[in-house]
């Protein structure tokens, strides 16, 4: 509690410091060097604002149950990343790719990163507490089959509508469609989002919850905290960590958009940047869960974050294009083409079962996209 009540009070000040004095004007028209150290700086507190976030996520998590509480953190996803494609899109130079290649960031950092760190620890935490060769495959850490490809199915049909057929429908000079094909595609996103929501949290909420086999496991081991948690207090800190998280990222998005441009990096890496602003609580929240063995609620956050990303800003950084008169280029380039598409075929599960192999081949995969965005 201390320590939050802490984050908290640095995070009001920074708030404070941003909007109520000249601090930030001043800063963008400094060196690219103190841009830069200013960025690193903001960032660091979003840092540790996201940890204590995640902290109280995972505590309602225990006491409400999955999905209930993983879906507090898809939220506050959306919410910090549509923050700062607005903020970015709004003011200074337009970047009519930068929705594209945040939402692309956001796949490739949950699905690669984010999941290949969560399986090899929640791998790594079952063979531990076994503390024995393997006897048979029933003792491998496993996900609730069923829930994770359904979350895998829509994230893949969304993703290929949105981010590749674009560049070959030919409706227009760029690769993005046409105001009515827009209009469908919004609708189908937030349709299929808000009915799979309350299939969720309604007839399929089993499909959500850990695998019959890891919940007997994670009883034996007994993983699950048996402390008192006080849900109110947990709310409130969590609502006002997410809320000074998404106040002070709405202000870095000029700073990202400057950093880019003053140090010529490639427009890209302010899509990497905001990835990784938007899932730094629900990735400290999903390696909690792994690093306990809870496999099904470290896929439920990464995984809900990701389709919440697809689902939600698509059809507002099409509706803010609309308003302002800006272009929004959705398709990727060829290149990034390759990497979605095997993305999603090693995400798809085959088996329930997972090991820590499965957890580095994922890695590798996202550090060889990020050596392809810093060379």
């Amino acid at each position: 509690m201390r320590s939050t009540l802490l984050s908290l009070l640095l995070g009001s000040a920074v708030l404070a410091c941003l909007k109520l004095t000249a601090t930030l004007p001043w800063l963008l028209e400094q060196t690219a060097a103190a841009v830069l150290m200013g960025l690193l700086a903001l960032s660091a507190v979003v840092l540790l604002l996201a940890t204590r976030v995640a902290h109280h996520a995972d505590e309602l998590a225990m006491k409400l149950g999955e999905p209930y509480g993983t879906l507090i953190l898809t939220a506050s996803a959306i919410v910090v990343e549509l923050a700062l494609i607005a903020s970015t899109m709004t003011t200074g130079e337009q970047n009519p790719t930068l929705a594209r290649d945040s939402m692309f960031a956001v796949l490739m950092i949950a699905l690669t990163g984010v999941k290949g760190i969560s399986i090899f620890l929640a791998a790594q935490e079952q063979e531990r507490q076994l503390d024995a060769p393997l006897s048979s495959a029933s003792e491998l850490a496993s996900m609730n089959l069923s829930g994770s490809s359904t979350y895998l199915s829509l994230i893949s049909a969304i993703s290929v509508m949105a981010l590749i057929t674009p560049n070959f429908a030919h409706l227009t000079d760029e690769a993005n469609f046409t105001m009515p094909v827009n209009v469908v595609l919004s609708v189908a996103a937030v349709g299929l989002y808000t009915v799979f929501l309350t299939y969720q949290t309604g007839t399929y909420r089993t499909l959500f919850t850990e695998s019959a086999a890891q919940a007997k496991w994670l009883e034996g081991a007994a993983a699950e905290s048996d402390r008192a948690i006080a849900l109110l207090p947990s709310m409130s800190l969590l609502g006002a960590g997410l809320l000074l998280l998404v106040l002070i990222t709405e202000s870095m998005g000029q700073l990202i958009e400057t950093s880019i441009t003053d140090l010529g990096l490639p427009s890209s890496m302010g899509g990497v940047l905001v990835g990784l602003l938007v899932l730094a609580p629900e990735a400290l929240n999903a390696f909690q869960a792994a690093s306990r063995g809870e496999v099904q609620r470290s896929l439920n956050t990464l995984y809900g974050s990701a389709l919440s990303t697809l689902c939600l800003t698509v059809p507002a950084v099409l509706l803010i294009g609309a308003l302002i008169h800006s272009d929004v280029i959705l398709g990727l380039d060829p290149l990034e083409m390759v990497l979605l598409g095997l993305t999603l075929f090693l995400v798809r599960p085959t088996s329930g079962r997972v090991t820590r192999l499965d957890g580095l081949v994922l890695l590798v995969i996202f550090l060889f996209w990020i050596a392809l965005q810093l060379g």
